[in-house]
């Protein structure tokens, strides 16, 4: 970690506190395997890796099958839909749009998410303090 200078010290050079060493004293602090088996710590994995595994896989195969499309069906890829727009342009900007759809869905189940920390954090700290 890079030497922290006071403006006490007139150019002697300070260690600077280790951040490290106080994250840790505050989670030792902490029973980490009692929170992991909390019943609200496991649904909140739950319900994120619910909604986040099955988004993630479904994105990867659409952009995937575009990358299909544009490759292996060429012809398919530049039917024209409007003018001179064809299949590959739409699927394209389609992505776009899945991309603010699943960021839409995400948002909104992230109020579920928090509710659930919050009601996690309150407990640790109930007990801790």
């Amino acid at each position: 970690m890079a030497d922290a200078i006071s403006p006490q010290d007139e150019g002697h050079s300070v260690p600077a506190p280790n951040s490290d060493a106080v994250a840790d004293q505050h989670m030792s602090a902490h029973d980490w395997q009692a929170i992991e088996r909390d019943a609200d710590f496991r649904e909140l994995v739950r319900t994120k890796r619910n909604l986040i595994i099955p988004a993630t896989i479904f994105f990867l195969l659409y952009y995937f099958v575009f990358l299909i499309v544009v490759g292996y069906l060429p012809d398919v890829a530049n039917a024209s839909v409007i003018g001179n727009i064809n299949v590959a342009y739409v699927f394209a900007l389609s992505q776009f749009f899945m991309t603010w759809i699943l960021m839409g869905i995400y948002v909104w189940r992230a109020g579920t998410f928090d509710a659930l920390v919050q009601r996690i954090v309150a407990r640790v700290r109930g007990n801790n303090e």
